[in-house]
Formats: structure tokens, sequence, C-alpha cells
């Protein structure tokens, strides 16, 4: 199942910098403005491969209208996301790994701002940038905050931060994690993240925004039923993944990717009866690290489908992980202090 990425193991790819690899599927809409984003970056070493994944519209078009020697268009049968991803990973040459999807953007000091990340801390070898979303007719406005970066660890709240889109990781990292979950339509990013949690104990992130998730109608998580038919997939996986990890902390961070998908915008938009066959399907992986009234009185008030106490209920459970998951990083820290015996 964990299939290697063996193309960065041997050769040595220093004349490039990032290997840039966007995706995309049916985005004419949105591609052009994508990869020009990438082509107005201020760090000018970089290579992009552009994934075209079978689209039907004129993608393929925009990507191949580009003349720039350092685009590389792969034109391929529509497998999904992560089939792409690979097939982009498989081709890339550079020190560092940056994934993009087509629909989103970044500003022109992304990849500047990465390549000072990873040469101020050279031992990290995962990088995102802070992100803002970009819904249809609002664009976020940028705040001009200063070119920062804080370390944090990866087991806790650092996976909050990570978008494909503003994940850059150096190839050696990427080398040592399994390929992209070719066979999954939903959440392949979070088990690909709780992945790299097994491999990288801490990620910078920057404090500035360095790329915008664009949230659009017909995508796979605006697709309810998509969603429906995937979760359950994507939630046995994080437990099998959940079963290798060593530290409590990482348990414990796998579960409050687990509590996300209990939001109730979310939760709202599945029919009633899918959404309790949901909620018995996941009471049982939380219970043991929340207590279960807990658990359970969240259940009641998304049966009565009263948004203001689901929001109620959400804010109360949502505490209690962030509660289990400090303690259970203390508690791993304090066993991990130096003893001394007289």
């Amino acid at each position: 199942m964990e299939e290697k990425n063996r193309n960065f193991r041997d050769g040595n790819h220093d004349w490039i910098e990032f290997s840039v690899i966007l995706i995309a599927y049916n985005l004419e809409r949105y591609l052009r403005k994508t990869i020009q984003s990438v082509l107005d970056q201020e760090f000018k070493n970089f290579e992009l491969i552009i994934v075209d994944d079978g689209s039907t519209d004129g993608s393929l078009h925009v990507a191949e209208s580009f003349q720039d020697p350092r685009i590389n268009v792969i034109s391929q049968k529509n497998g999904g996301a992560s089939d792409a991803r690979n097939a982009g990973l498989k081709a890339a040459k550079g020190k560092y790994v940056a994934f993009l999807d087509g629909d989103d953007y970044w500003y022109p000091d992304h990849l500047k701002m990465a390549f000072n990340f990873f040469r101020k801390y050279p031992e990290v070898h995962a990088y995102a940038a802070k992100y803002a979303w970009e819904e249809e007719g609002f664009i976020p406005r940028r705040e001009e905050t200063p070119c920062s970066f804080v370390l944090r660890k990866l087991g806790l709240r650092g996976l909050l931060f990570m978008h494909s889109s503003s994940v850059v990781l150096n190839a050696s990292l990427v080398s040592r994690l399994p390929l992209w979950e070719a066979d999954m339509k939903y959440g392949e990013d979070i088990l690909y993240w709780v992945r790299l949690m097994r491999r990288a104990a801490v990620i910078g992130l920057g404090k500035r925004v360095g790329s915008i998730y664009v949230q659009r109608a017909g995508s796979a998580m605006h697709d309810q039923a998509y969603r429906d038919i995937s979760v359950e997939d994507l939630l046995g996986r994080l437990l099998e993944e959940w079963k290798l990890m060593p530290h409590r902390q990482w348990q414990f961070a796998v579960h409050f990717l687990i509590v996300r998908e209990l939001h109730p915008s979310r939760l709202l938009k599945m029919e009633k009866e899918a959404r309790f066959r949901f909620l018995k399907r996941i009471g049982p992986m939380l219970h043991g690290w929340l207590e279960e009234p807990c658990f359970n009185a969240y259940v009641k008030t998304c049966l009565r489908e009263r948004q203001p106490e689901m929001e109620k209920g959400f804010e109360r459970l949502l505490r209690r992980v962030n509660f289990c998951c400090v303690w259970a990083d203390r508690v791993a820290r304090w066993c991990m202090r130096p003893c001394f015996f007289k």
C-alpha cells in the first residue's frame, strides 16, 4: 500500500530549486489566473509541471498556450487528484516540491518566502504558507504583515494550517512518503498530511498569506453526495494510520481531524438519515478520547437540526478536543524530561 516515490532518491537536482506541481481537471475558467500566478513569482528558479487530468473542456489548451521553457505539460486520462499529483512527482526534478490546485493561486512572494524559510531552517523539511479563502463573489484582502515564520509541532495544531496549495516540502522528505492514494476521491490530502506527521515532527508556518484557496460550486468539498460516500473510507484509513503512530499526541491529532468532519455546516448539508448513520459510525471512534456524554449531547442537538444549538454544542466538543490535545502534549514532554536520581 505504501508505495514509495523513488524519483527523488538518487539524483542531485540542485539546479532547480522548486518543482511546482499544478493539477487541473475541467478548470478552464480558473486555470489561466493560476498559471500566471506561478509565472509572476519573484523567485524565478522553478519548474512548473502542469498535469491535465483528462479535462473535457479547454483546460489543456489553456495550459499549452503559455510559452515558457519552465513549463512542462502532462496530459493523462482522468484518474483523480491523487493520480495527477503522483504523475507530477514522478516528473519533478527540484530540491523542493510545491503543490497547487488548478483553481487556487499564489501571491508573487510565495516561493520567495518558502526559499527564505528553508534557508533559515535547513533542518526542517516542511513549510506551509498562511492561506486565505476566496468564495464566489468575495476576494479576501491581504494584510501587509511582516514576513516571519513560526515552528509548530505537526501532531497538534500544525495540520490545521495546511492546505495542499500552501504546502512546500523538501524532496528528501517526499521520497520517504507514500504516494498519494489514487483510489481516494475525498480527503486524500488529510491522509497525506497524517502520514507526513509520522516522518516530520515539526513544520514551519508562514505568518503572511501566500496562497488563496478558492471555494467553488461543483468541487468535491461542495458535493455532499460525494462526501457521504467517501467519508467512511477516509475515517477507516485514518484509523489505520493511527495504529502506526508512536506517540499519544499523534493519536489525538488524528481524532482532531475526525472531529473536523462534525462541523454543523457540513452536517446540515446531509440528509437526516445519512447524518444519523454518520454520527453512529464516528461515535465509537471518539469514545475513549472524549467523555461519552460530551459527544452524545452534541448528537442530540444535531438530530434536532437547530443550527444555533449545534454550533454551541460543536464549540463545547472542540474545546474538549483542544484540552485533550494540549494535555497529551504536556504529559508526553513531562515523560521525556531527564530524571536524576541521588
